[in-house]
């Protein structure tokens, strides 16, 4: 019983979070800041990062770390969290997850 009731709140929550993907590749230095970078913009934006590993023959892989919300690039290679920021509220605003009169 516990453990459906917290699987009932995990879906809330996730449900409220608008979710990213960070797409990476193994020994990727400047991925792993990526991955910090979002997890401190989700202390201020409700966020699910959601990790793709890349493999060779994926046609980000040279221009890792790439950053997706939905299916809509919104920056690869050098992280820009105001782009990251401003598409999380433009989506949250257009699906009516917040007021825009805020």
């Amino acid at each position: 019983m516990r453990n459906r009731i917290l699987n009932s709140m995990k879906n809330e929550v996730d449900s409220y979070r608008t979710e990213v993907f960070l797409h990476t590749k193994v020994g990727c230095h400047i991925c792993g800041v990526a991955e910090q970078m979002l997890k401190a913009l989700g202390r201020t934006l409700p966020l699910k990062i959601t990790k793709v590993l890349l493999t060779e023959e994926d046609e980000l892989y040279q221009r890792v770390p790439v950053v997706f919300l939905s299916d809509k690039l919104l920056t690869e290679g050098k992280i820009d969290l105001e782009v990251i920021r401003a598409a999380v509220v433009r989506d949250r605003i257009e699906s009516g997850s917040i007021n825009s009169n805020l």
